[in-house]
Order: structure tokens, then sequence, then C-alpha cells
């Protein structure tokens, strides 16, 4: 009897899985749009940069005018 719900069970689970895949909702890794906009991608990533005094790279943005890092600027 536990046999016979246990298959049943996984005929559901497996016809359920099918059944999204074919309706497009359930989308494989990757998906269809793989490759995204490259300028999304260009907004993403930030420029690094080193601070001249402690070596530490940081994002551009983030240096004070000079150059330097938070640290370092004080």
């Amino acid at each position: 009897m536990l046999t016979r719900l246990l298959i049943l069970a996984g005929l559901a689970w497996l016809g359920w899985t099918l059944w999204k895949q074919w309706s497009g909702q359930l989308r494989p890794p990757g998906g269809h749009n793989h490759r995204q906009d490259p300028q999304a991608d260009r907004e993403r990533f930030e420029p690094m940069a080193r601070c001249p005094q402690c070596g530490t790279y940081l994002p551009v943005s983030t240096l004070s005018r000079s150059g330097r890092c938070g640290r370092c600027s004080d």
C-alpha cells in the first residue's frame, strides 16, 4: 500500500514538473535570455583604483578627491 502511494506521488511530481516546463513556468538555468543587455553589465561593474598611501583597491566612487581611501584621507 505504501509503495503504491510513493509511486503515485512520484508520478504526480514528475507530471507537475513536466507540465510547468511545457507551459514555460520553469526555465532551465541560463534561460532563454542568457546574455543580457551589455549596457546593464557595464552599469553593474565599477572601475577600481588603488589608494596611493595604503595600496588598497577600492571602487573609484568611494575614493576621496585626492584619490585616497576613507582611512588614509583622515
